[in-house]
């Protein structure tokens, strides 16, 4: 063989083991070959796409690839990703950390893009399993989208039937009647006559509560306002005298408490009131109810003051509670002295009266 041919192939040899060094080199940078790496794994419902070899970012860097991707064994089962990263990179991957599907652009290569997670999250050891998300696809987003548009069609639809039905009842409004008169004329006079119509109904039924004949009836029925009376007018009513009426007695210290400068009724108070009214639950909400206030510390005037606002407090309770009619459900403060033939001489607290 000749020199020179000897040359030729000599150089030719060494020039294929430098592209066959460089080549390999190429492809282990890409796939890690010759990095120290540790692996982890993530489960996905969807690939979209990914194939093996395909890149893992960590917080925008390249930091692996993946390595093998696991067909489950059943139809609802998931895809079993396992992702070889660079080991420089291990100090960024935690238990807590999220890995999720991205793209490249619209229609870019698919990559495994790993969020790192807080300090408080335990170490990921070579092999773990992280946390995974699914990421909404282009093709899900598509198909969303034709959703949305076809529900807008649906409700212009819909807008356009209502416009129509809207214009002819305002052609059919705006016609005349056989006197000549106008929808809108024809419906102010239909309101005026429907209020002169109650306000007669009303003027009424006042003259009948007053009729000589008539006015026990309507007291026995419970048509009269409680709030309006005063403490004497009460003292003398049916429920001091009626004979039928039920009584409660609740002293103060089993429901208010100081607070804020004044009394206020508590959560035990309340439950002890809803135990009491159980026994007038058969004449609820129709008869007439009063609560009663007491109240035998300080001057006359704070007396009153005090057996005011523990009555206004339960009657606004239990008229919540119960559903009762505020015409029907009275607070009377009464001072310290309970009115005459209720065996008590002087009273701290609480009276709840029902006519039966």
């Amino acid at each position: 063989m000749k020199p020179k041919h000897t040359i030729l192939v000599g150089a030719f040899l060494i020039g294929g083991v430098l592209l066959f060094g460089v080549g390999l080199f190429m492809i282990g940078s890409q796939t890690n070959l010759f990095a120290h790496t540790f692996t982890v794994h993530a489960w996905f419902s969807k690939m979209s796409g990914l194939t093996t070899h395909a890149q893992v970012r960590i917080s925008g860097y390249n930091a692996g690839t993946v390595s093998e991707i696991r067909i489950p064994q059943q139809p609802d089962g998931k895809f079993q990703v396992t992702l070889k990263i660079d080991e420089k990179f291990h100090s960024l991957v935690r238990q807590g950390s999220v890995a999720s599907i991205q793209s490249q652009g619209m229609v870019g290569d698919e990559f495994v893009e790993i969020d790192p997670a807080g300090n408080e999250s335990a170490a990921c050891a070579t092999g773990c399993t992280i946390q995974s998300k699914e990421v909404t696809s282009m093709s899900d987003l598509m198909q969303e989208g034709k959703g949305v548009m076809e529900s807008l069609q649906s409700t212009l639809h819909s807008a356009a039937l209502v416009a129509q039905n809207a214009n002819r009842a305002l052609v059919t409004f705006d016609a005349r009647g056989k006197a000549g008169e106008t929808g809108p004329q024809g419906l102010k006079q239909t309101v005026l006559d429907a209020q002169q119509a109650v306000t007669n109904v009303s003027e009424d039924a006042d003259a009948l509560k007053h009729n000589f004949f008539l006015r026990g009836f309507f007291k026995r029925r419970g048509y009269y306002d409680l709030a309006a009376m005063t403490a004497d007018q009460y003292r003398k009513s049916d429920f001091v005298k009626e004979k039928k009426s039920r009584r409660v007695w609740l002293p103060a210290n089993e429901l208010f408490a100081a607070a804020h400068g004044r009394a206020e009724l508590t959560e035990a108070g309340k439950r002890r009131l809803d135990a009491a009214m159980s026994e007038f639950v058969p004449y609820l909400p129709n008869k007439p109810l009063m609560v009663e206030g007491y109240s035998d510390h300080g001057a006359p005037s704070d007396e009153y003051r005090q057996s005011e606002n523990r009555a206004t407090q339960v009657r606004e309770y239990l008229i919540q509670r119960f559903s009762l009619k505020p015409q029907n459900t009275g607070a009377m403060p009464l001072s310290n002295t309970p009115p005459d033939k209720t065996d008590k001489d002087k009273w701290d607290g609480i009276s709840l009266v029902v006519l039966t």
